[in-house]
């Protein structure tokens, strides 16, 4: 599978991140840039759309971090367009969500955490287990207990 295959799927991804097909155009371009300048990077026989996927984040994060910089809402409209899931009145909410989510991953045991982690990354149960070299049954049972432990933590935690 190649990556110019991909990018319809990046730029469904894309358009969901921003609501603007330039911006989503935009950020589909730079995350295939980077995609085949770290090509190296790419391990052959993993999961092409998960490591895509997570340059494109990243890169949709990274973004938005530069244009947040800018203390006028003029700027994060014209990156994120008129959403209401991206207006904020108070920072200081998600911030100590962000740090209470943080302290909940933390907390979890090593062997819950490191699966549930990079599975979080985008990687599938299959390159968890060869990885940890351990059975794939053991790895999405690490997995759910992660959740399970991590939804009853964040249980009290309300939605921004």
């Amino acid at each position: 599978m190649a990556i110019q295959d991909q990018i319809p799927f990046l730029y469904k991804i894309a358009y969901k991140y921003t609501k603007h097909s330039e911006v989503a155009d935009d950020l589909v371009q730079e995350t295939v840039y980077k995609a085949l300048k770290n090509e190296s990077s790419f391990k052959k026989g993993t999961n092409l759309r998960a490591w895509l996927s997570i340059i494109l984040r990243n890169n949709f994060i990274n973004e938005y971090r530069k244009k947040s910089k800018y203390n006028t809402t003029d700027d994060i409209i014209s990156y994120v367009g008129d959403n209401d899931r991206y207006k904020e009145t108070n920072g200081g909410d998600v911030n100590l969500q962000v740090e209470y989510i943080d302290q909940a991953i933390t907390s979890l045991p090593d062997n819950l955490k490191q699966p549930f982690m990079l599975y979080f990354e985008g990687y599938s149960y299959d390159e968890i287990a060869e990885r940890f070299e351990i059975p794939l049954g053991t790895v999405k049972s690490r997995i759910h207990h992660a959740r399970k432990k991590l939804k009853k933590s964040l249980s009290g935690l309300r939605a921004a």
